[in-house]
């Protein structure tokens, strides 16, 4: 979970120190990124979205009770800006070009490596096509591995919503892979 490392950091983040977030911005910034673009769809709006996130966070971070809650009370903060950015802009969804600036380069591209980016971009593309209430859940679950109690803290419902949701998103997967 955290360190006591990270909660004297974010403690000193409480107080106004810079080089506090700075360290805790260097820790976070990769899975809040790839976070933002798997909800957004896109990697400028995914940008966006991780900016906009570590501001509050700087600008808000006194308001966090527990230091030992800061992941979960980031990633509540990336949830709202996303949908708030998103609802906002009522963003399109684009091709595979998040799913392929995912992928970590490699030489060698065999028969292997082939079929399993092609089975990511459509899982990519499934998972896309989701309404952003099943998307947020199931990103929050797969890929960063979050509780279903933990995403219904982040989401602000119950535990029993957030296991629908996964459920019905797991579905509606099924239904989308079953067709390509």
């Amino acid at each position: 979970m955290i360190d006591m490392d990270e909660e004297t950091l974010i403690a000193q983040m409480k107080c106004g120190n810079q080089h506090a977030f700075a360290q805790i911005y260097d820790k976070y910034k990769a899975s809040v990124y790839r976070t933002a673009c798997l909800i957004s769809g896109n990697p400028t709006d995914g940008e966006d979205i991780m900016q906009e996130t570590f501001i509050k966070v700087f600008v808000h971070c006194k308001e966090l009770r527990s230091n030992h809650l800061f992941h979960y009370w980031l990633f509540k903060i990336l949830n709202r800006t996303a949908w708030q950015l998103l609802h906002d802009k009522k963003t399109e969804f684009p091709d595979e070009s998040v799913s392929d600036k995912a992928d970590i380069g490699s030489e060698f591209l065999t028969e292997d490596t082939l079929l399993q980016k092609e089975q990511h971009n459509e899982l990519y593309q499934a998972v896309m096509q989701l309404d952003y209430k099943l998307r947020i859940v199931v990103v929050l679950y797969y890929y960063n591995e979050i509780s279903t109690k933990q995403i219904a803290s982040i989401v602000g419902c119950h535990e029993g919503t957030i296991k629908s949701r996964l459920f019905t998103a797991r579905k509606r997967l099924k239904q989308l892979l079953s067709k390509v």
